[in-house]
């Protein structure tokens, strides 16, 4: 793929009912849970600015390290209550 090609892949615009489209509310709700109800509107707004692809990997890049986190931190506490 040259430059300009994977730049117009990038600006292309989500497809409402895509798979990317389905994930990214997946995420977004992820978000929410995590952020809580007082930074429910800073989550809609963040998602609501997600409109191509290339903003759709910003997302993606900025939320799967928290994501990551917070799931080693319930597997880690999961075990610990286990071993009660």
């Amino acid at each position: 793929m040259t430059q300009d090609s994977l730049a117009s892949f990038e600006d292309a615009p989500i497809r409402e009912g895509s798979h990317l489209m389905a994930f990214l509310h997946i995420l977004k709700k992820a978000h929410a849970e995590m952020a809580g109800e007082v930074s429910a509107s800073l989550v809609a707004t963040r998602f609501s600015a997600i409109t191509t692809k290339r903003h759709a990997k910003e997302y993606i890049d900025e939320m799967m390290p928290m994501l990551l986190l917070e799931r080693e931190h319930r597997r880690q506490r999961r075990r610990s209550v286990g071993r009660l």
